[in-house]
């Protein structure tokens, strides 16, 4: 009787245990439920509960590491991630789920979609980072397939014809379209990505959890592991351009002050003046950016219209740029704009960035009317930068007034400032059949491949050249900064039977290497120099014998057997340039009567310095001083 008493007892012991857990379980459960709705509506000041209704929440609810406008409490997974957000069966619910969204292949169902991104998707493809129209134009121009170094192309749609084959196994890497694969940070080694590219952010957690995961070497990847998710934001690096404009221009590695060498990975030794790419080059350290070793990074310059792009096709790249020197470093009165006039985009950047002044004036850009959402203007001429990396304010200071005087008024901003430029002289391209190479487009390896042999490195003051534009039907000529483009003997025999015949470019090219110092080059480094006129190096020296003044140059590299100019020079010495020259059609280098005039002004530097009375007033009084020369002078003569 007592073991049955006590046996229905323990029985009921064990119901009312049962079914207490299961109280307290519920209690728990909602309690959690309602933590997460107090949360949300403490992130966004809704009620709305339509982001955690979404059953990715059951399984990756606990996930950290989001940037604030893209919580999912906020904005759930299945904007970003696709998928089936209403399914409580994985597989179901993972069916068309995007593993890395942000590519440009899916861009426009995931950020570009309309309550998130509308437009930005369309605007990025049709943008040079994706389309690399000039890369193509330029490319298929030094391989003769069309007649001009313009056109509007999309690497996209190349074929398979001599360049592009080229472009296929050695540029096409360095486009947004191509697509980001596998977990990870944007590195040195990264290429394409889409929005990935710029916006992707791995914090210590974010890369201590996946070095983790990757450790657990799983066979069917369950991302439910993974508990602190990778940021997508604003906080864009210079890191995140490094990847791609480290190559080519080589903008990134120039402007942190570093120089290619030809130096192998084997040959690297660790030291403060010498650095080893992830690509296993070897880059000497010369002069960085000012820019640089202010803090300022590159977005700190570059609006979102640019990098984005702005809707239209583009076939160079200095037609997508908008910002100039110019826009923040003017003598001028800054032309101004207030947050209440901002485009939406523009607005939406303030926003993020907490920008709620209404008072405040802003710089306006002249080519696009947008502003520098990171200027900052008082009494319209006292303009600051505000760093967005580093948060502290720049004075803008404006030009001083040898940069405006009249000699100098076709000088662009580069032309004097440029401490140094990436150079490299003479390169051998050819197709090579049973060397295996990779199709970088559709990232595949093939048994024949193009192979370019490069020739000497240099970090030099760059040459100086014309580039004529048409504004407002006015014609005008700016001095800018070029480098060699390529000076290239080119090889097509092997290609697919075409035409055997060696082909030879001497082409130069416009470029703004992101080398800029406050102080300028010496007015001798232009008017006495071979290499800024365009002859290469060499010794270039003003002899005076009889009273008669000529100048005279003797190249240091010998004449190339293809066009009888040394190897590095773009023109002849006091020589019109071939019909061929340049990367573009609007730019050449010094006609005759440009080049006489400059090494007329370099004769005088003979006798006085760049720093004397009489040439800082030439600056301005040239012509009236040419009236009034001493019998000392001697001008060269031309005859």
């Amino acid at each position: 009787m007592n073991s049955k008493l006590n046996h229905k007892t323990l029985e009921k012991i064990i119901l009312i245990i049962i079914g207490s857990l299961s109280i307290l379980f519920a209690i728990y459960y909602f309690a959690f439920k309602i933590d997460w709705v107090n949360l949300y509506q403490k992130q966004t000041g809704t009620k709305s509960l339509s982001a955690i209704s979404e059953s990715c929440i059951q399984c990756h609810g606990e996930v950290q590491g989001f940037s604030k406008f893209h919580n999912p409490m906020q904005i759930g997974c299945s904007s970003c991630h696709l998928g089936d957000k209403n399914s409580k069966e994985k597989n179901a619910a993972h069916k068309g789920v995007i593993k890395i969204p942000g590519n440009l292949a899916d861009a426009k169902q995931t950020c570009g979609q309309t309550n998130c991104h509308p437009g930005i998707a369309e605007r990025v493809d049709s943008s040079l980072m994706s389309t690399m129209s000039g890369v193509i134009s330029v490319d298929k121009f030094a391989f003769e397939e069309i007649e001009k170094p313009s056109g509007k192309f999309h690497i996209k749609n190349i074929k398979y014809s001599a360049s592009e084959s080229h472009l296929r196994n050695l540029c096409a890497s360095c486009h947004l379209g191509n697509n980001k694969n596998e977990f990870g940070p944007i590195t040195e080694l990264s290429r394409g990505g889409g929005c990935n590219a710029c916006h992707l952010n791995y914090g210590d957690r974010a890369l201590a959890e996946l070095k983790y995961y990757d450790s657990l070497k799983i066979t069917h990847q369950d991302s439910a592991l993974l508990k602190f998710h990778p940021s997508f934001s604003l906080n864009i690096t210079n890191d995140h351009c490094f990847g791609c404009h480290s190559r080519s221009g080589r903008i990134s590695t120039s402007y942190e002050g570093w120089h290619e060498t030809s130096f192998t990975s084997d040959e690297f030794n660790e030291s403060e003046k010498y650095r080893l790419l992830q690509d296993g080059r070897v880059f000497e350290k010369v002069i960085p950016d000012i820019h640089f070793e202010a803090g300022l990074v590159c977005v700190d310059c570059h609006i979102s219209y640019e990098i984005m792009g702005d809707g239209n096709f583009y076939e160079h790249k200095e037609q997508q740029i908008l910002v100039k020197c110019e826009d923040c470093h003017s003598r001028e009165k800054h032309e101004t704009i207030t947050l209440l006039e901002f485009d939406f985009e523009s607005k939406k950047i303030a926003e993020i960035n907490k920008i709620t002044d209404e008072d405040r004036k802003f710089i306006k850009v002249k080519k696009s009317q947008t502003p520098i959402v990171n200027s900052i203007l008082n009494n319209r001429r006292d303009a600051k930068l505000l760093g967005k990396q580093t948060k502290k304010e720049y004075p803008l200071n404006p030009p001083k007034f040898e940069c405006i005087a009249k000699s100098h008024k076709n000088l662009t901003c580069n032309s004097c400032h440029t401490a140094w430029a990436p150079q490299c002289v003479g390169c051998h391209t050819d197709y090579q059949k049973n060397v295996e190479g990779f199709d970088l487009l559709e990232n595949k390896e093939i048994d024949s491949t193009w192979v370019e042999y490069n020739g000497e490195f240099f970090a030099e003051l760059p040459t100086l050249g014309i580039r004529e534009e048409i504004n407002d039907g006015k014609r005008s000529k700016l001095v800018e900064t070029f480098i060699p483009g390529m000076i290239m003997a080119l090889d097509k025999s092997n290609y697919k039977n075409e035409n055997p015949e060696l082909l030879f470019k001497r082409l130069f090219a416009p470029s703004v290497t992101h080398t800029i110092r406050k102080e300028s080059r010496s007015c001798e480094s232009c008017h006495n120099n071979s290499l800024a006129l365009g002859y290469g190096r060499g010794k270039l020296e003003y002899i005076i014998y009889n009273n008669i003044g000529r100048w005279i140059f003797e190249p240091n590299y010998k004449l190339s057997e293809f066009d009888n100019l040394p190897e590095d020079a773009w023109i002849g010495f006091l020589k019109m340039p071939n019909k061929e020259h340049s990367t573009r059609e609007n730019v050449r280098p010094f006609n005759i009567d440009e080049q006489k005039r400059i090494l007329t002004v370099g004769a005088c530097f003979i006798c006085h310095k760049s720093d004397s009375e009489i040439m800082k007033e030439s600056i301005s009084k040239y012509e009236n001083q040419l009236k009034n020369l001493s019998k000392e002078c001697i001008l060269p003569s031309w005859e």
